[in-house]
């Protein structure tokens, strides 16, 4: 276990606010999921902190959800969704980029349209 992830969560007391990383740790997920929950408005941060700023989180706030049962399966369903339309449209966005021949080898478009050029030349 991460050391700063292993001192925060052995707190007897925590401190008045949290860092990503420590908000995350406190409720059980990984430092990337805190921004995604901010924006679908899961997690509320301290004050009015502008986009390129540190976000801090109440600890009695996140001590509260850490709590709720509710909070945290809404939580986590929100997250596996997120996800699973970000894998969904980076998969589209493979998948577009190639094109069956009619011979069925997958050549992509870009090396299709490389030797058709490249045929021109010749």
């Amino acid at each position: 276990m991460n050391p700063e992830r292993k001192e925060i969560l052995s707190l007897p007391v925590l401190p008045g606010r949290l860092t990503p990383a420590e908000a995350a740790w406190r409720l059980g997920f990984e430092p990337d999921h805190i921004p995604i929950s901010v924006s679908l408005g899961l997690l509320k941060p301290l004050g009015h902190p502008t986009a390129s700023t540190v976000k801090y989180f109440a600890s009695v706030e996140i001590e509260t959800l850490r709590n709720d049962p509710k909070w945290l399966a809404k939580a986590t369903d929100a997250l596996r969704h997120k996800w699973k339309l970000k894998n969904e449209a980076a998969k589209r966005k493979t998948d577009s980029g190639h094109i069956s021949s009619a011979s069925g080898n997958g050549q992509s478009r870009r090396h299709s349209e490389l030797a058709m050029h490249q045929g021109e030349r010749q």
